[in-house]
């Protein structure tokens, strides 16, 4: 049990969340790459130095790493695809080393390619032993990377559905109120 009364609790109890809107409360769209990446990970370090070259390694890392597409780190957020603003998002996320990531619609708003790169990074994730979360409204995409669901209605876990139930119908059963 863990009890988390704000963000920072949050994140040194190794806990991210890539919010459903990005732009509003993910990214601060008018800063750069580096400045978006970065931004959680200075706010634990000790001191109030920043060391300019570890930064900018550590985020060099996590643009490769993650295949982010921009010309260079101090490009603004606001000029990047919405698939690669995502990445940063996540990037800004892995540099605090969490070991819970809570994707809120992870890939609502981006194109078919980015989606696709988007669902191989959770996967990479999970095998790397972090534990994902994945809050989404479209069925095809819970079916597709989930091991299992959890149907909620009205604040209360309605259902959890195993791996060899997932489906379509499952789902809405469960959401509606039916038994599977």
């Amino acid at each position: 049990e863990l009890e988390v009364a704000n963000p920072r609790d949050a994140i040194k109890a190794g806990i991210a969340l890539l919010t459903e809107d990005r732009q509003k409360t993910g990214l601060i769209l008018d800063h750069s790459v580096a400045w978006n990446t970065s931004l959680v990970h200075l706010s634990s370090t000790p001191g109030p130095l920043v060391n300019e070259g570890e930064e900018k390694r550590l985020v060099g890392h996590y643009v490769d790493a993650l295949g982010i597409r921009t010309p260079s780190i101090e490009q603004i957020a606001r000029n990047l695809s919405g698939g690669n603003q995502q990445k940063v998002v996540l990037a800004k996320w892995l540099c605090t080393d969490a070991r819970l990531i809570i994707f809120d619609e992870p890939t609502r708003g981006i194109d078919v390619g980015a989606k696709q790169e988007i669902h191989e990074l959770m996967v990479e994730l999970a095998r790397q032993g972090k534990y994902i979360l994945m809050i989404s409204s479209d069925m095809p995409e819970l079916i597709a990377m989930c091991d299992r669901v959890l149907v909620m209605r009205q604040g209360q876990l309605v259902c959890e559905i195993g791996r060899e139930q997932v489906c379509e119908e499952s789902i809405l059963v469960a959401s509606i109120g039916g038994t599977l």
